[in-house]
């Protein structure tokens, strides 16, 4: 009888073993349960976090991208209309030039033998308009040189082949001739022409040796072509 008890108690010691070890492993596998679906959830956040950041960061560098190259284009934009305005100030107008209007040439022009031309809207004053120590005076498309004018202001009558043969001593009324890149206003005179000829820059007409980089005037009275001269008988801008 009392072996009997023994063994009851021994299966009952057994069977609550048994009964307190499936209960640990089963809150074991609980808790790793817990923490592997606590570690899959921060992961996952992690991962969508620096995705977003990633994403932000791409949008701010594209948009500082558009804003950089907006405001790169904004200001070749202002540069080039800056210099398209400079260009029109500094080059001369044969359109305006030759309807009389000398606006594009406001100034004084020089040249290398000392003369000067001042340039004032529709009015050029030179110190010597034909190379003949003649000063001169354009306004509009007329003329005047006052050592060749008599006593009321009208220019002189010459004789011109023959004594009896009376002409005037220059025309005050300019004519114009359009050349390859270049105009001249002229004034005939007796067997010869009081060249006055407007060349841009990049023309060079007959000029030897003058300044292809810069507007051009040159005034002579010749009896070749109206831009034949050399280099010191050029004007050029001088402010």
């Amino acid at each position: 009888m009392e072996k009997m008890k023994r063994t009851i108690l021994l299966g009952l010691s057994l069977v609550f073993l048994g009964v307190l070890v499936g209960c640990n492993n089963s809150g074991k596998s609980s808790v790793d349960t817990a923490t592997t679906s606590s570690s899959s959830r921060e992961t996952t956040e992690l991962t969508t976090s620096i995705k977003e950041t990633t994403e932000t960061t791409e949008r701010t560098t594209t948009q500082s991208s558009i804003v950089q190259e907006t405001k790169e284009t904004d200001a070749s934009q202002e540069q080039a209309g800056e210099e398209q305005t400079n260009e029109v100030i500094e080059s001369m107008d044969l359109s305006q030039i030759q309807q009389g209007d000398f606006t594009s040439l406001n100034g004084t022009w020089v040249n290398g033998l000392g003369n000067t031309i001042f340039v004032e809207n529709a009015t050029m004053s030179f110190t010597d308009i034909s190379n003949q120590k003649q000063a001169g005076e354009i306004t509009g498309l007329n003329v005047d040189i006052p050592n060749l004018n008599s006593a009321d202001g009208t220019p002189n009558l010459v004789s011109y082949m023959g004594d009896s043969n009376k002409v005037k001593s220059y025309e005050q009324q300019l004519g114009l001739e359009e050349n390859q890149g270049f105009i001249s206003l002229r004034s005939n005179l007796p067997g010869a022409v009081i060249y006055v000829s407007f060349l841009p820059k990049g023309v060079m007409g007959d000029i030897i040796e003058g300044d292809i980089s810069r507007d051009k005037i040159v005034a002579v009275g010749t009896q070749n072509t109206a831009t034949s001269v050399r280099a010191e008988y050029v004007y050029y801008k001088a402010d």
